[in-house]
């Protein structure tokens, strides 16, 4: 990292843009902050812009639950990521932490808090609730579906959030604009991956990548 680090927030709310920024202010490192508010601008961002640590609203726009979190891991594995989320569900701590994300910063932290959680951050330390306690699902199992859902490609990711929206092969080729047998390709590697066996299999992994209110 450069000795001014240069730090995107992606969030579709401006006054929790501007309390970050406030935080940030308030870690005594060096910072250059740039904003975003949809996943598709963010991810534009990453691509040009020489991005140190990510802070991801969950719900932003254009995110569908925990694929665009997977999605920017994926295309982006040197950019350090930390979560921000009004959800404090232990499943997605847990989930989100599979994804290799560096932190989950709950939108509850007071101004001290989540300065604090910045700084640990900034250190490479990482920050993640530490009164979570884990629920009666069976976590191990959903950690492990994350990791496969992570080896998918952003293409794959995204043919199996239309499949799990009841998209045909067809239609899925028409809202990507390829062609239909290269979703049918996309659709064998995905079955692949996940060790599926038919779109039913396949459209059950979007629980997943949902976020709870």
């Amino acid at each position: 990292m450069t000795d001014t680090l240069q730090i995107l927030i992606a969030d579709d709310h401006p006054l929790f843009r501007n309390a970050l920024s406030e935080a940030l202010s308030n870690t005594g490192t060096p910072v250059t902050i740039e904003q975003t508010d949809t996943l598709d601008s963010t991810l534009n961002h990453l691509e040009n812009g020489a991005t140190d640590l990510l802070l991801l609203d969950l719900k932003m726009p254009g995110s569908e639950g925990l694929l665009g979190l997977i999605q920017i891991r994926t295309r982006f594995p040197e950019v350090a990521v930390a979560v921000i989320t009004a959800n404090e569900a232990s499943r997605t701590v847990a989930h989100v932490k599979a994804t290799g994300a560096l932190g989950y910063l709950p939108k509850s932290l007071s101004l001290e808090q989540l300065v604090a959680a910045l700084q640990a951050l900034i250190s490479g330390k990482g920050y993640f609730p530490a009164n979570h306690q884990a629920d009666n699902h069976n976590i191990d199992e959903d950690v492990d579906a994350i990791t496969k859902l992570a080896s998918l490609t952003p293409k794959q990711q995204h043919v199996l959030a239309l499949i799990a929206r009841g998209y045909l092969n067809k239609q899925i080729a028409y809202e990507l604009s390829v062609k239909e047998t290269t979703i049918k390709t996309h659709v064998s590697e995905i079955f692949r991956k996940l060790n599926l066996y038919n779109r039913t299999q396949a459209a059950m992994y979007n629980q997943y990548l949902e976020v709870p209110e």
